[in-house]
């Protein structure tokens, strides 16, 4: 009778009749079982070649369903062909979500998605509480694949040294890792032997962006033109910030990495081989985490912008991580219209609501604040007991991990495999913790306080 109820009334109108039980715990639930269930496949003698330990198949497994990349092994090496195909399902369903996946079976078997998957559909990939949960899937799922099957075509084209086999796995692995953001790779170098190949390292970048943009980016940018009418559409807000961001980030990481680092041999030897590699590397610290060079050999100045660039992440909606592009244009827009004396923050003509404004700050604060209290808390674990003095601790590797984890990027120093079993497990709640979002777990836990009454207001001296 409640099915009968609510299956013809859109997902707004339902939220005003319904009073809603917190879906998040479903989310949580989700991923945790996924992980836990990756991490007894991986460790099954089918999965292998060698032995792996509980804590680097969990390891494996959460980096994986998280879209990290964060390796603590040799993927090659340890893992059989099985092996491969399992973290290929793992990263797809990380990729896309697990709420994605289930309402898409539910609509497979003929059923309905419940009003909690389709509210948990909705703050996934829409800001418009009118679009119905079964024309999102309809719209993303078949993207995904499409776009998927044609880097995997050109990966393949692109493989003919290997087996026909090895072939499939790698094309179909590699697109995938692309995609989803993920930055497995099938060689333990990652990407390095293909630093100058201009196939490669195009339809990388380009499965990257595609995969990161956002499905309501993605979704207007598709329709921008209509060739029945020849006018081009009104476009939102979000995705105008959403391709300025990226299209900023891009170029100007690429411009300042070339700046940084024109005098070192890392880049290449010639102009084309700097730009190519640098561009490459602005694009994939965007929570991809495929490296084409050896990230050591960068400089210290480049390796902070690198971590600058992982921290901001991907546009909403997307498979990346990070605090996400327009979380940091609203912060900034913000402090610009403040500097102005504006009492309201405008953009492109239009006003960003107070409530947006509050989110953003917070997820930049809790976000600044986990990543302080982990990266001691790696320290303690991974160098207690040196002192600066003694011992140089590397505090920028271990920030630059820690960071690479929260924002579900990949991208490391090469600190990973050398982590205690502690450290291994701090980085697998930080990547879980990133993957789902600081401000998405704690409202599971923390009740909306009663805003009724405030107290008497008292001035303080700041700055």
């Amino acid at each position: 009778m409640l099915r009968s109820r609510y299956k013809d009334l859109p997902i707004a109108e339902i939220m005003a009749k319904r009073k809603l039980k917190n879906p998040i715990y479903l989310v949580i639930l989700g991923y945790l079982m996924i992980i836990v269930l990756g991490t007894v496949l991986l460790s099954l003698p089918f999965s292998t070649q060698v032995p792996i330990r509980f804590i680097d198949a969990l390891f494996t497994a959460t980096s994986a369903v998280c879209v990290t990349g964060l390796s603590v092994i040799d993927i090659r090496t340890v893992f059989s062909d099985t092996g491969l195909w399992i973290l290929i399902f793992l990263m797809e369903l990380g990729g896309l979500g697990i709420m994605t996946f289930s309402t898409a079976l539910l609509l497979i078997s003929g059923m309905r998605p419940g009003f909690n998957q389709q509210v948990m559909l909705q703050e996934n990939f829409t800001q418009d509480g009118r679009i119905d949960s079964v024309k999102i899937l309809w719209a993303v799922i078949p993207f995904t694949l499409l776009v998927e099957a044609c880097g995997a075509v050109i990966f393949f084209l692109k493989f003919s040294d290997l087996s026909l086999g090895t072939r499939i796995l790698y094309a179909v692995f590699h697109s995938v890792s692309s995609f989803c953001n993920v930055g497995f790779s099938p060689w333990a170098d990652s990407l390095t032997h293909f630093q100058f190949n201009p196939v490669m390292n195009i339809t990388t970048c380009l499965l990257i962006i595609a995969g990161g943009f956002g499905f309501l980016a993605i979704s207007e940018a598709r329709f921008l033109f209509n060739f029945k009418t020849r006018t081009i559409q009104r476009i939102s807000l979000h995705t105008k910030i959403a391709f300025f961001c990226t299209l900023i980030l891009i170029t100007v990481g690429t411009a300042s990495i070339l700046l940084m680092e024109w005098n070192s041999s890392a880049l290449g030897s010639t102009f084309i081989q700097k730009i190519t590699s640098a561009a490459f590397i602005s694009i994939s610290s965007r929570t991809a985490g495929f490296n084409s060079l050896s990230m050591i050999s960068l400089g210290a100045g480049t390796l902070f912008l690198v971590a600058v660039l992982m921290f901001i992440g991907t546009n909403p909606g997307g498979c990346g991580g990070g605090i996400k592009t327009t979380t940091a244009a609203v912060i900034a827009l913000l402090g610009f219209n403040r500097l102005l004396g504006r009492e309201k923050t405008q953009v492109l003509g239009r006003t960003i609501p107070e409530e947006t404004l509050e989110k953003a700050v917070r997820i930049f604060v809790v976000s600044i604040i986990l990543i302080a209290i982990f990266t001691i808390i790696l320290l303690q674990t991974e160098y207690s007991g040196i002192h600066y003095g003694s011992g140089n601790t590397p505090f920028l590797k271990v920030l630059f991990e820690v960071i690479s984890a929260y924002a579900t990027c990949g991208l490391s120093l090469g600190l990973t495999p050398e982590l205690t079993d502690a450290g291994r497990l701090i980085l697998c709640i930080v990547m879980f913790i990133g993957r789902l979002g600081a401000l998405f777990l704690i409202s599971a836990v923390i009740k909306k306080p009663n805003t009724g009454a405030w107290y008497a207001e008292e001035n303080i001296m700041v700055g």
